[in-house]
């Protein structure tokens, strides 16, 4: 999975848990609290700058006003 894939399923993940769980705080564009996010890689361990969360997590939160229940998973065929 690219990357910028597994970013975006974390924080739509994180975005469904503080939906279902009021003691899981997701990402709050208001105040500008987003989670720290990293990834590990071949090439080692990178923090996503806030900015870039920030980026995602503002994809999420727009998409999901159209789509509460999130994006349709991709199924694999083979």
């Amino acid at each position: 999975m690219p990357v910028d894939d597994a970013v975006l399923a974390c924080l739509q993940a994180l975005y469904d848990a503080a939906d279902d769980d009021s003691a899981t705080g997701g990402p709050d564009l208001y105040r500008r609290i987003f989670p720290i996010v990293a990834t590990i890689t071949a090439d080692g361990y990178r923090r996503l700058p806030e900015a870039e969360v920030e980026d995602v997590a503002g994809q999420v939160v727009r998409e999901r006003m159209a789509r509460p229940d999130g994006p349709p998973a991709r199924l694999r065929h083979g």
